[in-house]
């Protein structure tokens, strides 16, 4: 009775790794999530615009071409990895010179960083159209 239940929870471990894209490395480990120095990419490619106390950052928008009109504080919505992955890649809201300056590494780094920043916070961030 326990082989078939501990083969089912192994096949889903597997299934989440390959999906985090530890599969698709070309053998290579996955790179390991830093917090550190997805607190300082966040600084760099968020922070201008989206305010987040855990990064010490304000959120204004800046005028050095990342984005002239701020966005939304962080400060009090819970941002999964996930959500920070397609409000990037898929451009919502001024995201467009973002995504053409971030590797796929740093987009992991930031998302994995606000996750963990975030996962207290009280309200769920979702996708809008402004």
């Amino acid at each position: 009775m326990l082989l078939p239940i501990a083969a089912v929870l192994t096949a889903v471990t597997v299934g989440c790794a390959l999906a985090a894209g530890g599969g698709g490395s070309g053998g290579k480990a996955a790179v390991p999530n830093n917090l550190e120095l997805g607190k300082q990419l966040y600084r760099k490619y968020c922070g201008q615009c989206h305010a987040l106390q855990a990064a010490l950052a304000a959120g204004f928008g800046s005028d050095k071409g990342l984005g002239q009109d701020g966005g939304p504080s962080f400060n009090n919505l819970k941002v999964p990895y996930n959500l920070s992955i397609v409000a990037v890649t898929e451009q919502f809201g001024g995201h467009e010179l973002v995504v053409k300056r971030m590797t796929w590494t740093q987009l992991n780094q930031v998302s994995a960083f606000v996750a963990t920043a975030t996962k207290s916070n009280p309200y769920l961030a979702r996708i809008s159209d402004g």
